[in-house]
């Protein structure tokens, strides 16, 4: 069994952190909505009203304005690519890959944890630095990862490759269907499952897939808290990502768990943002 209050005070840290380094890095959110409800508006803009560690978006959103106005979306476009790729390598982006990183070493060092299972690991950058973090606190509590991809296989090997003391498996997940019994055969109770941004690929009743095996659930999703749609949540539609709330999550997540936490409570009334990023889900 796990002790719930022991799992919310370990979080603590790496969530004030989180705090920290977001209110350093943009201060406050509502600049950027302003501007993208001018971009949604067809307006000329400037990056200037918004932070310069958020310019990136401000580039990103004219980029899916001006190129769905013209065109189809397509990814594989170069200029699509380098975009994304200020996106994927922002320092925001990785202020995220480091708070979901703390949060879950954090409760893996409560020792209450019998296995770690990742959802959507990828090519596996915060999967590695996860990794690290165990192999320094001497964590050894077996990891499973996985993906809908195939590649999942070639990116476990990499992994175990640099970090051979510790028990790591993978294998092949869309979340859109049940857990495989493979995975069930392989985990011991309780089971803390982190997942990143799977819900837009999967809905909501992806939820309802990786319940049965989380005892602990560290969902990373922006998750709109007033349930209105802000400018660059139209925008983002244009390229097909959809639109997501708490609450809704919260209806699906109440079936499975008996605590839903926001964690990141702190950044989201300093900087006004609009949407939570992590949420701590047990049983």
């Amino acid at each position: 069994m796990h002790n719930k209050d022991i799992l919310l005070e370990s979080i603590k840290q790496p969530m004030e952190q989180y705090y920290q380094t977001m209110k350093d890095m943009i201060g406050n959110w509502q600049p950027l909505l302003e501007v993208s409800e001018k971009i949604l508006a067809g307006e000329d803009v400037t990056n200037d009203p918004v932070p310069p560690q958020l310019h990136f978006l401000v580039d990103w959103m004219k980029l899916i304005m001006r190129v769905t106005r013209d065109s189809v979306w397509d990814w594989t476009k170069p200029e699509i690519q380098a975009v994304y790729k200020k996106i994927a390598d922002s320092p925001i982006y990785k202020t995220f890959a480091e708070a979901t990183v703390g949060i879950v070493t954090a409760i893996l060092k409560t020792g209450q944890i019998g296995t770690l299972v990742e959802i959507g690991t990828g090519p596996g950058q915060v999967t590695d630095r996860l990794c690290a973090e165990m192999t320094h606190y001497n964590i050894n509590v077996p990891v499973i990862i996985s993906d809908r991809s195939p590649g999942i296989a070639e990116t476990a090997e990499r992994l175990r490759k640099s970090y051979p003391q510790l028990k790591i498996t993978d294998l092949i997940w869309d979340i859109r269907k049940k857990p495989p019994r493979e995975l069930l055969s392989k985990i011991t109770k309780p089971v803390l499952l982190y997942e990143r941004f799977c819900i837009p690929y999967g809905g909501y009743d992806a939820i309802n897939s990786i319940a049965p095996v989380a005892d602990i659930l560290v969902m990373v999703e922006d998750l709109s808290l007033s349930g209105k749609k802000e400018a660059y949540d139209v925008i983002y539609e244009k390229i097909g990502l959809q639109f997501f709330t708490y609450a809704e999550a919260k209806k699906y997540l109440d079936k499975h768990f008996s605590v839903i936490h926001t964690c990141d409570n702190k950044a989201i009334e300093a900087l006004n943002l609009p949407v939570t990023d992590f949420t701590l889900a047990m049983k």
